[in-house]
């Protein structure tokens, strides 16, 4: 349970009221240094002390310088007395400092610091306990007030209630109606909250989907395309398949005019030989008419016989004709067909190369944007990375710099600090000479000024023993 302070009409008179300022110059007073600490300010305090004997050399040089001349001048000028006065003053400061480093006022100071400690503690502890008590009577009157206000509350319940069962319930329902719309407007606010949580994931997923579907409509193109090669490829190898067959079938076709032919030829030669053998049959049994044949009717039979073995050997010569005549017929026939058919295939051939060509460059063109539709993907990803890691770097140089400000504000923060702890000792140096003077003016105890005073007899008895 926490507790609110509430300003209470009783005030203790006789509680001790430090000034903020006062109690923190005394609790940096209080703060002992660490041997380091001490070395470093008396290093300090020598290095100032020897530059300020310094100056004070040659004020006094001057000083001689100006003693001289006021010798001379019978009289010192309005800057020699300032001169003077800044001399007196820095020897005063000079010596101060030096009696500031005697151990005996180190102790005084110390002692007036833990007897300035200790009373303030008292007070501290003597406070703490009026605060505890104020505190616990104050807690008790936020019990009756809580009480008060607990049993007020269960009246207004109860009025509430009434007012409800009379039917007068618009008030409290006007309060019920702004709760659940704060209630709503919460919930409205974590949904929204929530919503945009789902979005900011969805949002991720809705690219990473995205960037999916982009790589599957890529290998589905791809899958495609290869799809679409094989078909060219396999349409190409049936037309070939295809050729190849027309050109088997015209070489069986020209096999078989040529074997037609040589069946032809086979005959002819046959028949040549069968007439041939036939006319010297002929002639032999002319030959033995004519032998035989001593009369007219003998001659006549041979003259006849002679007469058909020539209309043989013409009608045999006009067959013999029409035979290479048809022969060469045949052969042009064959040339001209293997012409046709080579300038068909010649024909076909460039066809199909020119189908191919379409198909190949078409092909080319779609593998092409392909791979420039790749390349420029990459290239934006590449960039977008790029970008991603520009900017990851950005923010990592952004908090080096934040870590090393905030180092530097550290480091600045400790020199300001050693500043300020070196003038707060020179303070201190400065006021050694005050201090038992403002501890007896200060009101601290008798028993803590007697203390001190002890101490500070003590430590110059020990002083002079050495």
């Amino acid at each position: 349970m926490s507790v609110t302070a509430i300003p209470s009409e009783c005030i203790d008179k006789k509680r001790i009221v430090i000034p903020p300022g006062k109690y923190k110059e005394l609790l940096q007073k209080a703060k002992l240094l660490t041997k380091e600490e001490e070395q470093f300010a008396n290093e300090q305090d020598k290095s100032e002390q020897k530059s300020t004997l310094e100056a004070v050399e040659q004020r006094k040089q001057k000083m001689r310088e100006y003693d001289l001349n006021r010798v001379r001048n019978e009289r010192l000028t309005d800057l020699e007395e300032e001169a003077k006065k800044q001399a007196e003053s820095l020897l005063q400061k000079a010596s101060e400092q030096r009696q500031d480093q005697e151990d005996e006022i180190k102790a005084l100071n110390e002692w007036i610091l833990n007897a300035k400690i200790q009373a303030i503690r008292d007070e501290q502890i003597l406070e703490k306990s009026l605060i505890k008590k104020e505190m616990a009577e104050e807690e008790l009157r936020l019990d009756n007030m809580m009480e008060l206000e607990r049993q007020n509350a269960i009246h207004i319940q109860e009025e509430i209630e009434k007012k409800r069962k009379q039917q007068e319930i618009l008030g409290a329902c006007r309060v019920l109606e702004q709760i659940e719309e704060n209630k709503q407007d919460r919930l409205l606010e974590l949904e929204r909250t929530e919503q945009e949580n789902i979005l900011a994931t969805q949002r991720i997923a809705d690219e990473n989907m995205k960037e999916i579907a982009n790589r599957e409509k890529k290998r589905k193109i791809q899958e495609k395309m290869r799809i679409e090669l094989n078909i060219a490829n396999e349409e190409l190898r049936k037309r070939r398949e295809i050729e190849k067959e027309k050109d088997r079938l015209m070489d069986l076709k020209i096999m078989q005019i040529q074997n037609e032919k040589a069946e032809r030829e086979a005959a002819y030669e046959a028949e040549q030989i069968r007439i041939k053998r036939e006319k010297e049959l002929e002639i032999t049994r002319l030959r033995a008419l004519q032998e035989r044949a001593s009369d007219e009717a003998a001659e006549r039979d041979a003259l006849r016989a002679k007469r058909a073995a020539e209309a043989n050997e013409r009608e045999w010569r006009r067959k013999e004709l029409l035979a290479a005549q048809k022969k060469i017929e045949t052969e042009n026939e064959l040339k001209l067909a293997r012409a046709a058919q080579a300038e068909d295939r010649k024909r076909q051939l460039a066809i199909e190369a020119g189908r191919e060509r379409v198909e190949f460059e078409r092909i080319l063109k779609r593998q092409q944007e392909l791979v420039e539709n790749d390349k420029r993907a990459e290239y934006e990803a590449k960039q977008k990375s790029f970008q991603n890691l520009k900017d990851l770097r950005l923010q990592i140089c952004e908090k080096e710099k934040e870590r090393i400000a905030e180092r530097n504000a550290v480091f600045e923060e400790g020199l300001r600090l050693n500043e300020e702890a070196r003038l707060r000792r020179l303070r201190l140096n400065e006021a050694k000479t005050r201090k038992l003077k403002e501890l007896k003016e200060a009101g601290i105890p008798d028993k803590y000024l007697s203390q001190v005073e002890r101490k500070v007899a003590q430590f110059g008895n020990f002083l002079s023993m050495d």
